[in-house]
């Protein structure tokens, strides 16, 4: 993160408003810059505002509530912070702020307001104390702790950080310089070997029992899944044939059963229509009268008609008589009623100045009477107003004396549980040691199960490599066979050719054999041979020296005696070549048996090779997490000592973790509590008050109000009696008239 702004007003020694910008070129052309001055300057104060604008707190202040604020400057009313920065993921506005009542310096502390806005557009992302410290942890990836111990060193506390151990330190100093990634870049290599090697682990597993087959085998097994296939072919052809052929049946069948079916329907028709023959006759002399059904109800509507207007007409000429006598009656009666009318308006014009001052004390009298009535509403009213405030009172009081019980209990709690306080503070820091602890431990569970893996794999390996030494062993007793048989065969060639090569006996064969075919030659030019004379030439060669002419002609039974010899020879030669062929044959597949087995004698040995050295490195690995986990441990524990925590079992590191964040919101909890209750208290105290001073003034109010009413129902018109009886006398009354 980069700070951009700095604002602050009336925080320690720096009274009034003050105002940092870091934006200014006179920051931004170096930069780089200092805060100096003489001790109690308000130069830690200006870190103090940073600090408590992002966080609400600061090194020196653990935390700053309604009911302590120790960073405030004396005889002022109001404080605050604000911080504008920047990360990669924008601009925002962190402002801080606390005021006392109506920002007077003897006031009493408000709560105080933290919220985070964007530094562009002014929007709220949070205004909640919790929320706050939320949006700001995930802007910045930095707690309060993180934060005060990176970015933040208050006095003394460089040196803490220096002597701080790695594994505290690196997080900080990666989260600094960005180069956490390389970490998380070691992470992901370090996971994706492991599950590259456990794939490849499985995979070996499962080419072990893969048998690889000849290409004899595998041809016949060609063979025979063709020969399958072919029959499936011919199979499914022979069922599709088939199933046409039963659908055809089946529909063949359906047929005729339908055919049946409507065969018995026209039956049964026929007879319905042989049966209804009679309501058929019937149903047509009905439709020749519904022809003339108009006119017959249209004439005996008009005759009923007819009928009725007779019978009225007859009706009213009866009462004709009566009705002219009533009207003689009624004239009479109104006449008489006109005469009543005169005199009663003659009177009432003799009475008109009596009623309207009857009219006037009648208004005055019901005008009192109203008064009368709504004063005495009112003081009803007032009365129950008075007894509700005092019943609201009551349980005011009530609710006081219960809050009190419950501060109480409150306050025992944190008194008991004053050790607790410390996480507030301490509980980020402890739970990332906690978490860094829990973390070697499954580090040590992947090197167990790495090292029951190498183990394992160094079993396979030795029995690997023990089955290729055998395997070695066996094609090397068959290399030493099939070459002993082979120089054998190599030594009866020899014996049986002797000092001489088989292709010299087949040259020699072929010589005699042509001899054999000279011989024959000669044989049939016998009759020129014998013609043939010293010293004279031939006629065919021309030669002067005939050595066949002096008897010099060979038996042919002895050469072909040789012939057959020398060919019984090369034939036993050619069938020890084959053989001695053969042999070497064996002996090269032997030989490369052996090869192959040697290799793979020798990757099983650098597999053991490499399995021991796995194994090693794991154990080794594991001694040191080991070690470590027993240094972070111990650490801890000496940590959590003033919790009352004296031993850390490996198995409840993460329920040690939910049972301290548990404690932590209990006291939290607790502490909101004790706050809740006493502002509860407080505005009880300032109800009570208020009804007490409503109840009085109401009292009073309703005080006056009776003393009125009482004067006023004493205060009644005398005179109003007499007058309404002499009215009465006076005036006829309208139903006499009437």
């Amino acid at each position: 993160m980069r700070i951009l702004q700095v604002r602050f007003k009336n925080l320690n020694s720096l009274v009034g408003e003050w105002k940092i910008d870091l934006e200014h070129p006179a920051f931004a052309s170096d930069g780089i810059f200092a805060i100096t001055g003489p001790t109690g300057a308000g130069t830690t104060t200006i870190l103090d505002a940073i600090c408590l604008a992002l966080y609400g707190r600061t090194p020196r202040l653990n935390k700053v509530t309604k009911s302590g604020n120790e960073i405030i400057s004396r005889q002022t009313g109001e404080c605050f912070a604000e911080v504008t920065f920047e990360t990669q993921s924008g601009r925002y506005r962190c402002h801080w702020s606390q005021h006392r009542a109506r920002r007077k310096p003897d006031g009493e502390l408000q709560a105080p307001k933290h919220e985070i806005a964007n530094a562009e557009s002014g929007e709220i992302f949070e205004s909640k104390l919790r929320g706050v410290a939320d949006q700001i942890e995930s802007a910045t990836g930095m707690d309060f702790d993180r934060f005060t111990r990176s970015m933040l060193l208050a006095q003394g506390r460089f040196a803490v950080f220096l002597q701080a151990a790695p594994d505290d330190r690196a997080p900080i100093l990666e989260q600094i310089t960005g180069t956490e990634i390389y970490s998380q870049i070691s992470i992901r290599v370090h996971e994706r070997q492991r599950e590259h090697r456990d794939k490849l682990n499985l995979l070996l597993a499962e080419t072990v029992g893969i048998v690889i087959l000849d290409p004899e085998q595998e041809q016949e097994i060609g063979r025979v899944l063709e020969t399958k296939q072919k029959e499936e072919t011919d199979l499914a052809a022979k069922s599709a044939e088939t199933g046409k052929a039963i659908a055809w049946l089946t529909t063949i069948d359906g047929l005729n059963k339908e055919i049946i079916s409507l065969g018995d329907e026209a039956s049964k028709l026929q007879g319905d229509i042989e049966a209804s023959k009679p309501d058929r006759e019937k149903l047509g002399r009905a439709l020749s009268a519904a022809s003339l059904d108009g006119a017959y109800a249209t004439l005996t509507a008009t005759r009923k008609q007819q009928a009725d207007d007779r019978a009225g007409l007859k009706a009213e000429e009866e009462a004709l008589p009566g009705l002219e006598s009533s009207a003689k009656e009624q004239a009479e009666v109104l006449k008489s009623a006109e005469q009543q009318t005169a005199r009663a308006k003659e009177a009432l014009k003799a009475a008109t100045p009596t009623l309207q001052k009857v009219r006037s004390l009648d208004q005055k009298l019901a005008d009192q009477k109203k008064a009368v009535s709504e004063g005495d509403e009112g003081c009803r009213k007032d009365a129950v107003r008075i007894n509700a405030d005092k019943k609201a009172r009551l349980e005011e009081q009530d609710k006081r004396s219960k809050a009190h019980d419950i501060l109480d209990l409150v306050y025992g709690y944190l008194k008991g549980h004053a050790q607790d306080e410390w996480l507030i503070g301490g509980l980020a820091g402890v739970e990332e040691q906690l978490s860094g602890l829990l973390s070697k431990q499954n580090d040590i569970l992947q090197k167990q199960a790495a090292q029951e893996t190498a183990t394992t794999a160094l079993g396979l390996a030795a029995k690997s490599l023990d089955d290729c030494q055998k395997q070695s062993g066996t094609w090397t007793q068959e290399l030493e066979d099939a070459s002993k048989q082979l120089q054998q065969g190599k030594d009866a060639l020899s014996q049986l050719l002797g000092d001489r090569l088989l292709r010299e006996y087949r040259t020699e064969k072929e010589t005699l054999l042509r001899e054999m075919a000279f011989l024959a030659k000669i044989t049939e030019l016998e009759d020129h041979w014998v013609k043939l004379e010293d010293g004279k030439p031939c006629p065919l060669c021309g030669a002067t020296a005939h050595p066949f002419a002096e008897g010099n002609v060979p038996t042919p039974d002895e050469t072909e005696q040789k012939i057959d010899a020398l060919t019984r020879l090369i034939g036993k030669a050619e069938d020890q070549e084959a053989v001695i062929k053969k042999l070497e044959g064996a002996e090269i597949l032997a030989r490369k048996n052996l090869t192959e087995a040697e290799k793979l004698e020798s990757a099983a040995a650098n597999d053991k090779k490499a399995a021991e050295k796995a194994l090693a490195d794991v154990k080794d690995g594991l001694v040191k997490l080991r070690v470590d986990f027993a240094e972070r441990r111990q650490v801890v524990i000496t940590k959590l000592q003033p919790l009352g925590i004296a031993d850390i079992p490996e198995a409840d590191i993460s329920s040690l973790i939910e049972s301290l964040r548990a404690r932590q919101k209990v006291w939290q909890a607790q502490v909101k509590k004790n706050v809740a209750i006493e502002k509860q208290i407080a505005d009880i105290d300032s109800e009570v008050k208020r009804l007490d001073a409503v109840i009085e003034t109401q009292s009073t109010a309703l005080t006056g109000k009776l003393e009125r009413l009482a004067t006023l129902k004493r205060n009644k018109p005398p005179e109003v009696k007499s007058v309404l009886h002499c009215t009465a006398t006076r005036i006829p009354t309208m139903r006499s008239v009437v």
